[in-house]
């Protein structure tokens, strides 16, 4: 069909000849449906070149064209000539103009259009609104977004793909309480009834923000209102279920959705496998690999370093290279994630030879390392002993961040190296890098070891007037350096400074007071922390 189309304007080219304008107009749109729009586009412009004057259907046609080719430049061209066409602008003109602003993000341009449109007596639809709507909600800008909501009251009833894009929005931003709350108002303020998609939405929200028990109940109201979840429905709710490791309940809605003749795809796979590797239960994530191999569904790269993610996450390195042999075989290349997570498996076997290799075959692969590998990479060498290589790793990395630093003055501190950790601190400082709560645990643990109490607290103190709050492995630290250098007074006061601050002690702070005890031959205060520690649940009570 397109080639006769093609044959047929080529041979009035030819002939110099000018078809009827209705003519003109099928055999454009039947290039347009095609997708030849390029040579559509050379016949409109040849044609009306030579004098030929096009139905306001071609034009619009054309329109159409540019707004999914984003050039709304094009768009303003054409609307521009129209009048020396003989023609007038209507409102899917200006409604295919403002598509084409709105799909670059350029929402001034776009408010821009209802105006000109109003200026011809054209009246706003909900194609018009809903466009707008929708690139406002894209950029989470809710107060625009609810305002010309407002404003479409005036010209049109909002209908289900307004309040639906509305929902969309909150609940990405994670306000589903207005989310809900624009769900009720479309229902029993506006009388519009949500269709598959706003419920989709919506039971999306609440599996994302660990409110599944609402959206297992949405999705109850959803069936009983006689609509057919699809695939995203299921993808919403497999995902929550998962998360929340409820894998007897993922099975029932995987077995749900098989009863209602949605096929499950790769999503649903994948968040089923997530589940079980979290489980520890390789078998059954497994189980899901091979059937969802067994009925065509093929994993792409993310889908693979899921199951590699897994493998590497349960102790189970070789099978993740076999996944990763088997992904190369499909001649796809593993990326940045699963490069990362396998130099890290590597590293933490203590085999930083095969860790680094992957790094460089990442480099080798064109890949740019980020903060995220950069810090992998420093944890294997720092946690392997090879703290001057670490060094001189970071100062090449282009890409690193208040954690890859921070690694580093980990390691310096953990070997006791406390001069380098010192630089390490001043060259963050430098950079106004701040240390977070474990880099100065680290460093307190340091001077703890060394014997500097003293400083330790100092340091205890910059942490606090720093805004950083100690936790728990940070006053167990402390104790434990009081309690090594004899000093029990003092760290059974830190003890209860911790109690009081709300932070509950566990066994191995009472393991270190318990010990410091029995050093100085205190037995007096074991009764009284045996007994905290019964209370506490921690040991169970012993009978009288």
């Amino acid at each position: 069909m397109p080639l006769e189309t093609l044959r047929f304007f080529a041979r009035l080219q030819k002939l110099s000849l000018f078809p009827r304008a209705t003519t003109f107009n099928l055999r454009l749109h039947r290039l347009l449906r095609a997708s030849l729009g390029d040579l559509a586009l050379k016949i409109l412009s040849s044609f009306v070149s030579r004098g030929f004057r096009p139905q306001l259907s071609s034009v619009n046609a054309t329109l159409h064209f540019f707004s999914l080719l984003r050039n709304p430049a094009a768009s303003e061209s054409l609307i521009s000539s129209m009048p020396a066409l003989s023609l007038q602008p209507d409102l899917f003109s200006f409604n295919s103009l403002l598509h084409a602003y709105c799909r670059i993000g350029d929402l001034f341009g776009a408010t821009r259009v209802i105006p000109r449109a109003l200026s011809l007596g054209l009246h706003p639809d909900p194609v018009t609104f809903n466009t707008i709507i929708a690139a406002l909600c894209q950029q989470s800008l809710r107060l625009p977004a609810l305002c010309f909501l407002g404003a479409m009251h005036k010209y049109c009833k909002p209908n289900v793909v307004t309040y639906s894009t509305l929902i969309d929005m909150f609940c990405k931003m994670g306000d589903l309480d207005t989310a809900h709350k624009v769900f009720i108002d479309m229902r029993f303020e506006n009388g519009v009834l949500p269709n598959a998609v706003t419920f989709t939405c919506l039971i999306d929200g609440f599996c994302k923000n660990d409110r599944l028990d609402e959206a297992l109940r949405l999705y109850e109201r959803m069936v009983e209102m006689g609509m057919s979840p699809n695939v995203f429905t299921f993808n919403a709710l497999v995902n929550g279920v998962c998360k929340q490791g409820l894998m007897e309940k993922a099975e029932k809605v995987f077995d749900e959705m098989r009863e209602r003749g949605v096929k499950p795809n790769a999503v649903v796979y994948t968040s089923m496998m997530v589940g079980y590797f979290n489980k520890g239960d390789l078998d059954a994530a497994m189980r899901y690999f091979n059937e969802m191999h067994g009925r065509g569904n093929q994993l792409d790269v993310k889908g693979y370093g899921v199951v590699i993610s897994g493998f590497c996450s349960n102790g189970q390195l070789d099978r993740a290279l076999a996944v990763k042999q088997e992904m190369e075989k499909r001649n796809l290349v593993a990326d940045k994630v699963i490069l990362t997570v396998l130099m890290n498996a590597y590293f933490r076997l203590g085999n930083v030879k095969k860790g680094l290799f992957l790094f460089d075959e990442m480099i080798g692969n064109g890949m740019d390392p980020d903060a995220v590998t950069v810090s992998v990479v420093m944890d294997g060498l720092c946690k392997n002993g090879l703290l001057k290589e670490a060094k001189e790793f970071l100062s090449r990395a282009k890409h690193t961040n208040e954690v890859s630093h921070t690694i580093l003055f980990d390691g310096f501190c953990k070997f006791g190296d406390l001069n380098e950790a010192e630089k390490v601190f001043l060259e963050m400082s430098e950079v106004g890098i701040k240390l977070d709560k474990f880099g100065y645990t680290s460093r307190i643990a340091g001077l703890c070891r060394e014997g500097n109490v003293m400083e330790a607290f100092q340091l205890k103190n910059v942490m606090l007037q720093n805004g950083v709050d100690p936790d728990l492995l940070t006053f167990s630290t402390l104790i434990w350096g009081l309690a090594e250098r004899g000093l029990m007074v003092e760290a059974r006061q830190v003890f209860d400074d911790m109690v009081q601050k709300g932070i509950t002690p566990d066994s191995v702070v009472y393991e270190i007071l318990t010990r410091g005890y029995l050093k100085q031959n205190d037995t007096s205060a074991l009764p009284g922390l045996q007994h905290d520690m019964e209370k506490r649940g921690l040991i169970r009570k012993t009978k009288s």
